[in-house]
């Protein structure tokens, strides 16, 4: 009875992929996922008056569990399979996960917990890996442009604001800037420059580097997101800009 119900359950199999290994390959997997992440909403009462007041709201991370079974029902075969999946499993950082039902956009998740994997046996080749969702954003599309000196109009995509690598080429003998023309907000490199000088900004980790040395940024510097169609300005040079969809 129970294998009969295991191959009618893996006749309606997800397939994910985690940190490049593609998991349906090894075993059938059922992911049950919400919507979207968890709301923390943040309330205060406030004495005389009915009711709470609003203060905050962010969104949090979460578990993911995954249902699976192994791809055989060779007892010869099962301790293999067990090794070969926890290899896919291990990473000691966070990596992409692509659901089924997403495949363009993924998550970053990490195996958290015990995944009982010991429970996986040639009569019960079944246990849940649960993933932990830190980062509530899916990203999608990798995009990249190089642009010239001027005006510029980014169309950053996603629906969530996105962070920018900038590599630039700065002209001879000048300072170099990038504005975000929509919100004033710009990051001015503060420090001599040559023609062979080549910058990098991540707005990320808020970090600039000239030659792949640290370098200062002006006072009133205010690294910044992209988000939906921007304007954007740089004042002289060449640069390449990258960054990656976000989504909610």
């Amino acid at each position: 009875m129970f294998r009969l119900q295991l191959r009618r359950t893996r006749n309606q199999h997800d397939r994910i992929i985690f940190n490049g290994t593609d998991l349906s390959k090894l075993v059938y997997c059922k992911v049950r996922r919400p919507i979207m992440a968890t709301v923390n909403a943040t309330f205060e009462s406030v004495p005389g008056r009915h009711g709470e007041v609003f203060k905050s709201a962010y969104r949090g991370g979460y578990d993911l569990p995954v249902e699976i079974w192994l791809r055989t029902e060779d007892r010869r075969e099962v301790a293999e399979m067990r090794h070969k999946l926890a290899a896919a499993l291990w990473t000691d950082e966070p990596a992409p996960l692509y659901l089924p039902d997403d495949p363009t956009r993924y998550l970053l998740a990490i195996v958290s917990g015990s995944t009982d994997l010991d429970e996986i046996t040639d009569d019960c080749p079944t246990t849940t890996v649960t993933f932990h969702i830190g980062d509530p954003d899916y990203y999608g599309q990798k995009r990249r442009m190089e642009v010239s000196a001027g005006n510029i109009y980014v169309n950053a995509g996603g629906n969530r604001p996105a962070h920018l690598q900038v590599t630039a080429k700065p002209a001879a003998g000048s300072t170099w800037r990038i504005t975000n023309v929509d919100t004033g907000e710009f990051v001015a490199v503060n420090t001599p420059l040559t023609s062979s000088s080549t910058i990098r900004l991540d707005m990320a980790t808020e970090h600039a580097t000239v030659n792949n040395q640290t370098a200062p940024v002006t006072i009133d510097s205010d690294y910044f997101e992209i988000n939906g169609r921007c304007h954007l300005n740089i004042t002289n040079g060449t640069a390449i800009l990258e960054w990656v969809e976000r989504w909610l």
